[in-house]
């Protein structure tokens, strides 16, 4: 490829680039647009997944092991969260590459282009998702960049289209949002998080205001959101600025809600009046509205289905198994505002208890936020914690799981938690062996709880598989012995196992048992020959 067809990246000519943490659901769908483009991008992730290499395969990108930084490589771009120590850091500052953040790629990349930036504190990612949907049923050719996948692997995470708009989730948790200045900005909402970053709400206020006040066309913001309001009501500029919502300029309201999605009436600045959405819940009718209002912004010609067949982003209500007796969903939610709308929404529909898992994102947040973290959570029936996920943070005051497990005994007494600290596992066992028919099990969280969903799930079916030989060999048996002989299931067969100290299984702590919570044993979870299997068949 001749040089002249690539952009050149800060004033420079660049062919090479190496993207550490490319298994991220930010820097994985800018190296796809990257390679599109017609760059020679490699990476690197010691948490790939399986997902995200197929399509990082597709685009031809070379994935290199943890600091393997290939010759030739002319620029290094690093997740935020990458560790200065990284390998891959260090032999750049040896080679003395260029080193830059997702965030100041993305910019400089979208520099020239008509960018629709989706920014805010919750659902970005699905409005994003969205709009792309509603673009690609319409046939309007704008490139885009996801901060996610799309449940549809068939569908890739970013595209370089034919037009010069290009639609992007820019995030501002490490302030590199500073570097964006959009043709239309749509915020979704705005709420305090990063407090890592912003020490304080005004803090975030201020860099949104400057984000608006850089936008060349227009601004969208909910109408449920004072924080937004307040925010533009201070710009200097004259950027027009629409609201989205229930009562917004762009208004929209749901008219019926099925297993199937969102019916939507439309009204205001709208010029068609319903949509249909394949999606669930008062929040995503939300995204949706932000979606459409930007789509027509845009000069798309709005129609019905745009969003009909929206094909959902992972880790957003991704169901991992529905059955009768069970359901199994998996979320994003970090924020208690999140955890909140999503949990709310589960509530209403779930015929059965609701049984959440969550796993905390990152010591500062669940120290700013361990209270309302725990109102959120006391909308469970049951609460399962795992240990925060540092995300690269060192642990600080007030910011574990314990710290958050100690605010619900004290603000939610009643509410069911099991936490077992530095063993989840015995956590998810307990979660398990609570299961009733018909139960709701909502994993909740941005860490790896994806991941250990699935090998719960996994660890289910093979229980459910050898609890359906054991049916098989009893019934074997039964048809070859008299009838006085009995023949029991799931019996103890041997004295229990004891622990180093002298604990059976029966007497480990459970924090949700007495109010209190210790280091337990792999030992002394179970007996020899307990029960072979128990709970919800698959």
């Amino acid at each position: 490829m001749k040089r002249a067809s690539l952009p050149q990246i800060f004033s420079r000519d660049v062919t090479a680039i190496h993207c550490v943490g490319i298994g991220g659901m930010g820097m994985g769908p800018l190296a796809i647009y990257l390679a599109q483009l017609g760059f020679k991008v490699s990476g690197e992730d010691d948490a790939m997944t399986e997902a995200m290499r197929l399509h990082l395969v597709r685009e031809k990108i070379v994935l290199t092991s943890a600091g393997e930084v290939p010759e030739g490589c002319e620029l290094l771009v690093c997740s935020s969260a990458i560790s200065p120590q990284h390998p891959a850091r260090l032999i750049a500052g040896k080679k003395n590459l260029p080193l830059v953040r997702r965030g100041e790629l993305l910019a400089e990349i979208v520099r020239d282009k008509k960018l629709v930036a989706v920014c805010g504190s919750h659902g970005k990612t699905t409005t994003c998702a969205m709009l792309i949907t509603a673009l690609r049923r319409a046939n309007f050719s704008a490139g885009y960049i996801l901060g996610g996948l799309f449940n549809d692997d068939e569908v890739s995470p970013a595209r370089v289209g034919s037009t010069d708009w290009v639609v992007a989730e820019i995030d501002e948790s490490d302030g590199t949002i500073k570097r964006f200045s959009p043709e239309i900005t749509i915020a979704v909402n705005l709420d305090w998080d990063h407090p890592d970053y912003y020490r304080k709400l005004a803090d975030l206020e201020v860099t949104f205001a400057e984000l608006f006040n850089r936008t060349k066309r227009s601004v969208l913001i909910s109408d449920a959101c004072a924080l937004s309001a307040r925010t533009t009501a201070q710009l200097k500029t004259a950027v027009p600025v629409f609201t989205f919502g229930r009562s917004g300029e762009f208004r929209a309201y749901v008219t019926s809600e099925t297993d199937g999605g969102l019916e939507l009436g439309l009204a205001g600045r709208f010029p068609i009046r319903q949509a249909k959405v394949h999606a669930q819940g008062d929040f995503n009718a939300a995204n949706a509205t932000a979606a459409l209002a930007a789509a027509q912004s845009m000069g798309v010609t709005l129609a019905e289905n745009l969003l009909a067949e929206y094909p959902g982003v992972r880790r957003r209500q991704s169901v991992l198994h529905a059955t009768p007796e069970l359901t199994v969903i998996e979320d994003y939610a970090h924020h208690p505002a999140e955890i909140r709308a999503l949990l709310g929404s589960l509530r209403r529909r779930s015929k059965g208890r609701l049984l959440v898992v969550f796993q905390p994102h990152r010591f500062s947040r669940t120290a700013q936020f361990k209270a309302e973290f725990a109102a959120a959570l006391a909308q469970a029936d049951r609460l399962y914690l795992l240990d925060v996920y540092g995300a690269g943070e060192a642990v600080i005051e007030g910011g574990t799981t314990a710290d958050l497990y100690a605010e619900l005994r004290r603000n939610a007494p009643a509410l069911h938690v099991a936490y077992y600290p530095e063993h989840g596992t015995f956590t998810l066992d307990g979660l398990r062996t609570d299961l009733n028919p018909g139960d709701l099990v909502a994993f909740v969280g941005a860490g790896d709880i994806d991941q250990r969903a699935r090998e719960w799930l996994e660890q289910m079916a093979r229980m459910s598989r050898n609890a359906k030989r054991w049916d098989a060999l009893a019934e074997m048996l039964r048809a070859r012995v008299t009838a006085a002989t009995k023949i029991k299931r799931e019996e103890v067969l041997a004295e229990k196992d004891h622990d180093a100290r002298g604990r059976s299984g029966a007497d480990l702590c459970r924090a949700c048992d007495d109010g209190g919570f210790e280091h337990a044993s792999p030992r002394g979870e179970g007996s020899v020959g307990r029960s072979l299997y128990s709970g919800t068949r698959f």
